[in-house]
């Protein structure tokens, strides 16, 4: 009896995969990938595994379609109880995961109880040199089993994907297929970098900032050399990090032979400028060398008869030498349970990570993220930049217990202290009362060129209509930016932003916390109300960037109404303002600003001290962990725990896309709606509260997008070209810049 593991519609069975070749197919790629990680005989004993189920009359019938799926059609559990019998605990994860995600203990022990004999045993269709292996994990490291059995759960997925996909068009090339698309080349890349810093010499003579940004790209690259491990960039803004960066991770790729790069970005509004960077030096000729991966769409596993795009398949396991992504992507991918999210973890080992802005990692997942982070740079090759000009250090303490020792972290530029002196660009002034909104906008009214920004989107938009010009006056209309705009609206305005401010035009600005940290913007005059101290110092980051012979003024003031968002970001801000007070009483005003302006070492202690009032695991992940509770780590782990709801705004393009897939025709075997949708879509959708969703479905100001979709569009009615999305009392600006 000849047995399939995938049939192709209206094809005969001769045309069918074989589950011989399937699971040989699988086992060659899952062996491949695990090599990396010294766990060779894993892969090939999961991907040997994974798919035994498949071997029963049921299956075998529902292929030949003789029996409906899902009447005890499912495979996975048979291979998952040889696993667990055998006490091979990883494989059985793996195998019980592959298609439904991993389980946690409890769940697994139940699939594997549940499942009953193989008939035929799996000895009937696995030839002798195909024996299926049971490496079993012996210690007492749980945590170290838990990251490994996600590892190895990562190799099959990514395996058993890509098999799937291409068997029919690669027939038996599908070991070529653990081949990267296109292989880091490192001394090419660096030479690239060193041409274009060479450029940037010839463009701006010797001065100050060209001379430091020329020291700090020179200790980078030579810090490259260094032994892997864990190290810091404390650089302040306008040092050039952004190819500083790259050049360390390039120079290490090549020292230790690392396969890939990984830049991971905390928003959306850097990691465009800095993919398309990083695009422009590093790739020119756009043969794919720089992946940019930020969609917050969470494919699953694709349906029968739907295939993978190549670019689908690179942006989910990421197989490209140079990806850019967000933190969110990176982070949750650590801890995920589904298929698809977790696929690319194997491709994380024998890498370079870059973290810019690193200041932003979420305090509530700290130790559970560093003790990862070690593991993958103590057992998997991985090395690790935190890249910042408010560095945190992450310093072991009680509260940090996954923290670094003093010999841990390594500095990649000498002194940064001395960089901090030489770059210093602005002055900062601190109000010494409480302002009302129009007092602050008289202020901002006063000067030509500002930005101001502030803790939530209500007051954004209040101090946005204190500036507002009254009807027929000659004055220009201040420019708002906050998340209630949809992340390409976000992006035009801020294209907008640059424009006025090369011309020299008035462009008065008010923002959230989106625009403080890398955006590249450059005020002369900046005003942030108080907030946490690496906000405010990140703030002065978008004044007077590019070190203009005047200082920039940073204002920083306590509005009059001063609600803070809640959680970590309002424990922080009372933590910044005892900062900042001792450190006046101790030196007066001036050695206030003194201090935020060049101690770098201010902000360790300053991060030191709000991780002691702060849970840095705040939902016992660790202990999930070692438990072995995948699925519960899973639903735990998530970097932003919002409970909102997308809705989509069909703006610009975002309009065009919702159109064609309601207008589309589909024929039978197609989705109406794929992940390209999702990742199309992505550019053009707001999170807002359930409440606010809730307003305006009950007045009709959303539509699904298909019939049957937890997908919503949202009435433009409602989408204000300056503000965003309205809020129930808000009024609309009638701006029309947007195109």
């Amino acid at each position: 009896m000849i047995l399939y593991a995938h049939s192709l519609p209206n094809r005969p069975p001769d045309e069918w995969q074989t589950l011989d070749a399937h699971s040989k197919a699988v086992a060659a790629l899952a062996e491949a990938f695990a090599s990396h990680l010294r766990a060779g005989e894993w892969g090939r004993a999961v991907g040997l595994l994974h798919d035994v189920g498949k071997a029963r009359l049921q299956f075998q019938q529902m292929l030949q379609g003789l029996r409906a799926k899902g009447n005890g059609t499912d495979h996975a559990k048979y291979g998952a109880k040889l696993a667990f019998d055998a006490n091979s605990l990883p494989l059985a994860f793996a195998v019980a995961g592959h298609h439904a995600g991993l389980p946690d203990l409890s769940d697994l022990q139940r699939i594997a109880n549940a499942a009953g004999p193989l008939s035929p045993p799996p000895e009937h269709f696995f030839p002798p040199d195909s024996s299926l292996p049971f490496p079993v994990v012996g210690g007492e490291d749980f945590l170290a089993l838990e990251f490994f059995t996600r590892i190895l759960f990562s190799c099959l997925i990514d395996a058993d994907r890509l098999d799937s996909a291409f068997w029919a068009r690669l027939g038996d090339r599908t070991p070529e297929l653990a081949k990267p698309r296109i292989p880091l080349d490192p001394p090419v890349l660096l030479a690239r970098l060193l041409a274009e810093r060479e450029m940037q010499r010839r463009k701006h003579p010797a001065g100050v900032l060209s001379d430091a940004r020329n020291r700090i790209f020179d200790a980078c690259v030579s810090a490259g050399e260094e032994p892997q491990g864990f190290f810091s960039l404390t650089v302040p803004t306008g040092g050039g990090k952004t190819l500083s960066g790259m050049a360390f991770a390039l120079s290490h790729a090549k020292a230790h032979h690392l396969r890939r790069v990984i830049v991971v970005i905390p928003y959306l509004s850097i990691i465009e400028q800095n993919a398309a960077e990083y695009r422009r030096v590093l790739d020119p000729e756009r043969r794919g060398v720089v992946l940019e991966c930020h969609s917050s769409a969470k494919p699953d596993t694709p349906a029968a008869g739907e295939e993978l795009l190549p670019l689908d398949l690179v942006t989910e396991n990421w197989d490209a030498p140079i990806i850019v992504t967000t933190s969110v992507q990176f982070l949750e991918s650590l801890f995920a349970a589904s298929p698809s999210r977790a696929r690319k973890l194997h491709n994380i080992a024998d890498s370079v990570v870059l973290f810019d802005e690193v200041q932003t990692l979420p305090t509530h997942l700290l130790t559970p993220v560093l003790s990862v982070f070690r593991e993958l740079a103590t057992h998997y090759g991985t090395s690790f930049v935190f890249s910042s000009a408010t560095q945190p250090a992450f310093r072991k303490s009680p509260s940090l217990p996954e923290g670094f020792a003093s010999d841990e972290l390594h500095e990649i530029v000498p002194d940064p202290a001395s960089v901090y002196r030489i770059l210093r660009r602005v002055d900062y002034v601190f109000e010494p009362a409480p302002m009302t909104w129009d007092e602050v906008a008289d202020k901002l009214l006063s000067e030509k060129q500002c930005l101001c920004i502030v803790n939530l989107t209500r007051h954004a938009y209040e101090l946005w209509k204190a500036l507002n010009p009254g009807p027929g006056s000659a004055e220009p209309r201040p420019i708002h930016l906050s998340s209630a705009m949809c992340p390409a609206h976000r992006l035009a305005v801020i294209r907008r932003i640059r424009r006025l401010l090369r011309a020299g035009k008035p462009c008065r600005v008010v923002a959230t916390q989106l625009i403080e940290a890398g955006v590249d913007v450059d005020f002369p005059v900046v005003w942030r109300a108080m907030g946490p101290l690496d906000s405010i110092v990140q703030a002065a980051g978008r004044c007077n960037r590019e070190g203009g012979p005047v200082r920039g003024c940073v204002h920083v003031f306590t509005p009059a109404e001063n609600r803070l968002p809640g959680g970590i970001y309002r424990t922080a801000t009372g933590q910044a303002a005892n900062k900042l007070e001792t450190l006046r009483r101790r030196g007066g005003e001036d050695d206030l600003g003194e201090a935020l302006a060049n101690d770098p070492h201010l902000f360790a202690d300053y991060f030191t001290a709000l991780y002691q009032l702060a849970a840095t695991d705040g939902a016992n992940i660790q202990q999930e962990r070692r438990a072995l509770h995948f699925r519960s780590v899973a639903e735990k782990a998530k970097v932003i725990d919002d409970g909102g709801r997308g809705i989509v705004i069909p703006i610009g393009k975002g309009r065009r896309v919702v159109a064609d897939i309601r207008s589309r025709e589909v024929h039978v075997g197609e989705q109406r709606f794929t992940r390209q949708d999702l990742r199309a879509l992505q550019r053009y959708m707001v999170n807002i509260r359930e409440r606010d969703f809730a307003f305006l479905s009950d007045r009709g100001l959303v539509s699904e997008l298909l019939p049957n979709l937890d997908v919503f569009v949202l009435d433009m009615a409602q989408y204000d070209k300056t503000l965003g999305v309205l809020k129930p009392n808000q009024e609309p600006a009638m701006e029309t810049f947007f195109q």
